[in-house]
């Protein structure tokens, strides 16, 4: 049993955006991690490859543990096959004993961001399918207008800093890179000073993870136009003290991949937010991915009230 897989690189974006966009088989799902993007900004962390098995589109991720797939197989091709949920099964079980194989048994054989409506069908092919953090999914409507009682903080936040500050939000230009990455710095660091309890290992996973992240933000902010995302910066009294970048998952769905905010500026991150969400109202949702097990970030992703949380799942052999 043996795959030939080619590294994964910009220029094999493209063929993924039409993998995805024709799919028939889970590819109608808001999940932020059905994009290109989402992927290829931690290429610094994984090092990615993906090949082409009877038409389907098979992307893996490698590190120290092993393999395993971030996406379900793709496809498949136009003219190549079936696009029936059977007819994934068979391609499905044979990238699973290969991963199987080349991890030596290592219990890291698996494939991630499983669609609910695929969730049945895999379970009867004998995997153990496990629930990842969901999405959170908002009506577009709702994070522009922020009415009523449930967002009356946001609104008062907000509210406070347009009153206080002197600003301007704009598009992010490669110029601005040195000044992002010294704030993305800042923003690390004062997320580091927040004390925590002994007992809240969350928050210190939250640490390790924000530091490993340096890698995919040098990445958004040094390829954002290949990449094909929109990003904002916000400048307040004359410094960058927040920025922000997202992609449309769909024609219905827009995707917020990352958000840095200054924490010492009261209601930046709060105004930073809805003048994103307000300039893509022509899509009915927005989706801000998930909050990776956090505490602190699902509270925080709760209280703009998702309108859904969109279920995801791993498959691994039994």
């Amino acid at each position: 049993m043996s795959l030939h897989l080619t590294a994964l690189t910009i220029k094999d974006q493209f063929r993924f955006h039409q993998a995805i966009g024709s799919t028939l088989i889970g590819g109608n799902t808001p999940l932020a991690a059905w994009s290109f993007p989402a992927h290829y900004i931690w290429k610094d962390l994984f090092s990615y490859s993906w090949t082409e098995v009877d038409g389907w589109i098979c992307l893996f991720a490698q590190y120290a543990d092993g393999i395993f797939m971030p996406l379900p197989p793709l496809g498949p091709r136009s003219g190549t096959g079936s696009s029936t949920v059977s007819s994934l099964q068979p391609i499905f079980r044979y990238v699973m004993e290969w991963m199987d194989t080349h991890n030596q048994g290592r219990p890291v054989t698996r494939i991630e961001n499983i669609p609910a409506e695929l969730k049945e069908a895999i379970q009867t092919w004998g995997y153990r399918l496990t629930q990842k953090d969901s999405d959170y999914l908002y009506d577009t409507s709702d994070l522009i207008a922020l009415k009523g009682n449930p967002y009356k903080s946001q609104r008062a936040a907000y509210n406070r800093f347009l009153k206080s500050h002197r600003f301007r939000l704009g598009p992010y230009r490669v110029l601005d890179r040195d000044n992002c990455l010294a704030l993305f710095q800042r923003w690390v660091h004062q997320k580091e000073e927040i004390p925590f309890a002994p007992q809240s290992p969350n928050e210190e996973i939250a640490r390790l993870m924000l530091r490993d992240s340096a890698k995919a933000h040098r990445v958004v902010l040094n390829e954002y136009r290949e990449l094909g995302l929109t990003g904002r910066v916000l400048w307040v009294d004359g410094s960058i003290r927040g920025y922000t970048f997202g992609y449309p998952r769909s024609r219905e769905v827009f995707c917020v991949l990352l958000e840095v905010a200054d924490r010492s500026v009261y209601g930046l991150s709060h105004y930073l937010f809805r003048e994103f969400c307000r300039e893509f109202q022509h899509y009915s949702y927005i989706n801000t991915m998930d909050d990776s097990g956090l505490p602190s970030l699902a509270r925080a992703k709760r209280a703009y009230h998702p309108c859904q949380m969109v279920a995801n799942y791993i498959a691994q052999p039994t």
